[in-house]
């Protein structure tokens, strides 16, 4: 009974009400009887799309790095398009992760910014919570933290926490000041306790975006670099095994440490291209990533570039708890 049920069904196109009158059986059978037509290799079902190469990347993504998810897109060569199409996975992977009652907490970049803009959220939130998780700039327009967080509250009618103060400023005594002020403690207190967060991963190079926007000087930069820094978040620096990298800059620098971005229970990184590479896998190795959208070329380095870097063994053993 178990092929004839198996042909109905897969071959004649029956629906499992139809079959279980045609036998005078129960529904229920009819299920139990299709579950094991599989069991037993009577049937075998096969998925023939062309994503199934895409779905298997993010699969090893995830296994790699502990990840709790991957969203992979297409690569290409100019970088507009690149941002447009992680914006858009972005997007889509906000929209349909956010809850009511979520805090998100916010940082900058004209590729989170892309995230923003491509928004089309299907119902309004107005228990969620946009929050910034780094100062401002002034020198940029759109991708500064404060545009993406008030772009992101008003699409879904959400509440939204402007840390009003700028990203880094001259001296740490003005920072020290500045993180002094309650109404900034306030956003500092709700910020920590994010239950999401969106960012972009940033390189230290004195082309990126880190240099053009002005937030670090070519100096600072390099200070950076020799120290072994390769990425940032938030502001802040880490080297390839994800540990902090601690100069002049960062104690400037108005934004969440490192240490809180790791304890938000889903941080969503957008980024991708070939420069990123080695500030994704620190990113990933820190525990500062729990989703990652990035595209296929970069995932692909990812794997061997995660492959040939080994973390030392004192770090090896704290990164897979």
């Amino acid at each position: 009974m178990i092929s004839q049920v198996a042909w109905l069904y897969h071959q004649k196109g029956l629906t499992q009400q139809q079959i279980a009158e045609h036998l005078n059986i129960s529904r229920a059978r009819v299920i139990k009887l299709l579950a094991e037509a599989v069991d037993e290799g009577i049937v075998r079902i096969t998925v023939n799309s062309p994503y199934l190469g895409t779905f298997e990347l993010e699969g090893r993504l995830c296994d790699a790095f502990g990840l709790q998810e991957a969203i992979i897109v297409a690569s290409s060569n100019d970088p507009e398009r690149l941002k447009h199409s992680l914006g858009s996975a972005g997007a889509s992977y906000l929209e349909r992760s956010l809850s009511q009652g979520d805090i998100l907490g916010t940082a900058w970049g004209t590729t989170i910014y892309a995230v923003a803009r491509q928004l089309q959220p299907r119902r309004l939130l107005p228990n969620l919570t946009v929050v910034q998780l780094i100062g401002g700039l002034s020198t940029i327009e759109g991708a500064n933290s404060l545009d993406v967080a008030k772009v992101i509250a008003d699409k879904y009618g959400a509440s939204y926490l402007g840390l009003f103060a700028p990203a880094v400023v001259d001296s740490r005594s003005i920072r020290d000041t500045l993180l002094s002020d309650h109404n900034i403690r306030r956003v500092f207190g709700i910020a920590q306790r994010a239950t999401k967060a969106l960012i972009g991963i940033g390189t230290p190079n004195l082309s990126s975006s880190l240099a053009n926007t002005g937030f670090a000087s070519p100096a600072a930069l390099q200070d950076v670099a020799a120290k072994r820094g390769v990425g940032e978040l938030v502001g802040r620096f880490f080297d390839i095994h994800g540990q902090p990298v601690e100069s002049e800059l960062d104690h400037r620098t108005i934004s969440l440490p490192l240490d809180d971005v790791r304890e938000i229970p889903c941080v969503i990184a957008v980024a991708g291209g070939p420069s990123k590479v080695q500030a994704i896998l620190g990113a990933i190795r820190g525990k500062y990533v729990d989703v990652l959208i990035t595209d296929e070329d970069t995932a692909y380095s990812l794997l061997h570039l995660g492959a040939e870097i080994e973390p030392p063994p004192n770090l090896k053993e704290k990164q897979g708890s």
